[in-house]
């Protein structure tokens, strides 16, 4: 990868136009200028790495079908239309692997492997696949709200950089900032990871910015939709920036004169 000021993750694909984590949201993500796509990881009955979000298929299976995912063997994972759900041009999309993701992955770009799955035979598949399919450290990325997989995932790849997710729910809005801060750096200390990816929220300020900086530890921001909070965060320090309309942002950040 190169170095910019600022990369632009593309959130279960450009999934505020395509279904998430499906090949077509993907490939419209890189379309649109993402640096890396985002998806969301499991591993299946007979072993093998499949992308959705969810536990099971309910939420974006077209006939609401209900598979518990860990449960069921890919070959039936892959009957359940994950597409049509979200336009009738989408039917007949099917729940990807992690290698026929791998494989549309375009030179110079790169995969957020997010760790929906905490037992411990995910990663060992993982670190198989990915010797096999031969992606460069550099383009991959792991992130997991589960501080064990964090710590599990670093010990695991050394060479591969890893974020853990911390999402500061909105029942907590009114605790202050610096209560927030502590809590989050209580938990990196411990992690030995290489930054944190974060919900966008008002907590994310300067202070909070160059303490990570100071630390070592790399700052990316989920669930950015607006431009105007994306060239804020960046000016802020932010590495990446994940959205669900990577074009959009791209586009306003292009735009902004003293980010270029």
């Amino acid at each position: 990868m190169t170095n910019k000021k600022v990369y632009i993750v593309a959130h279960r694909g450009a999934s505020d136009e395509a279904p998430e984590n499906t090949i077509p949201s993907f490939q419209k993500a890189f379309a649109e200028g993402a640096d890396f796509i985002e998806g969301d990881f499991w591993l299946t009955k007979d072993n093998r790495i499949v992308c959705i979000h969810d536990a099971n298929t309910k939420r974006t299976s077209k006939t609401g079908s209900k598979l518990n995912v860990i449960k069921t063997k890919l070959s039936e994972l892959k009957t359940v239309d994950v597409g049509g759900w979200k336009n009738s041009r989408f039917e007949g999309t099917f729940i990807p692997t992690i290698e026929e993701i791998i494989d549309i992955i375009p030179k110079n770009r790169g995969l957020f492997i997010e760790v929906k799955d905490d037992r411990k035979e995910f990663l060992i598949k993982l670190s198989e696949t990915l010797k096999n399919k031969k992606l460069s450290p550099d383009r991959l990325r792991i992130i997991a709200f589960n501080p064990d997989t964090i710590i599990s995932a670093k010990k695991l790849f050394p060479e591969i950089k890893v974020y853990w997710l911390f999402e500061w729910f909105s029942s907590k809005r009114k605790c202050l900032n610096g209560v927030a801060h502590k809590r989050l750096m209580h938990t990196l200390k411990k992690l030995n990871c290489d930054g944190v990816d974060l919900n966008y929220a008002s907590y994310i300020n300067a202070e909070l910015s160059g303490y990570l900086r100071d630390n070592g530890l790399e700052l990316c921001v989920y669930n950015v939709e607006k431009g105007e909070d994306a060239v804020r965060l960046a000016k802020l320090g932010a590495g990446y920036i994940t959205t669900n309309s990577p074009a959009k942002i791209i586009k306003y950040i292009n735009s902004t004169v003293d980010l270029k």
